[in-house]
């Protein structure tokens, strides 16, 4: 199997109890199997902890539920890519101005690139671009 790529969007699905699908849960099963290990940029920590901490301020989630999201995340097997080289910084940018991501959307798309693996994500313009550059992306 590819390796697989997880963004935000996608790990999202696992913690914030409005967004369930059965496809996000098996994709969890997975994540947390200890043969199997997903890939994110070292930023996916903060945008996960980010919308668990902005879901309790904006009462879609209760703050006890942010604790339990972060442990729900933690048990997960993802492994962190590196901060990346000045290299990888310019060609996280040439990818986010060619496909008009952000530069934190971008580092993902080049990271799936790099790893020749697979993107798991419910962002649309993230998905189109993947797809764009030939990556197969997991469907929701």
């Amino acid at each position: 199997m590819k390796p697989i790529v997880i963004d935000a969007s996608a790990a999202g699905a696992w913690v914030m109890p409005d967004e369930p699908s059965d496809a996000a849960h098996e994709l969890y099963l997975h994540a947390v199997e200890p043969n199997d290990v997903f890939h994110a940029p070292q930023l996916w920590t903060w945008e996960m902890g980010n919308m668990l901490v902005m879901g309790a301020m904006r009462e879609r989630i209760s703050s006890t539920h942010v604790d339990k999201g972060l442990e729900l995340l933690a048990a997960a097997n993802i492994s962190f890519d590196p901060p990346p080289n000045s290299h990888r910084q310019a060609q996280i940018a040439r990818l986010a101005q060619t496909h008009s991501l952000t530069f934190y959307d971008a580092s993902y798309l080049e990271l799936v690139l790099r790893l020749n693996g697979q993107l798991a994500s419910l962002d649309r313009k993230m998905i189109s671009a993947a797809k764009s550059c030939g990556i197969v992306c997991l469907s929701f």
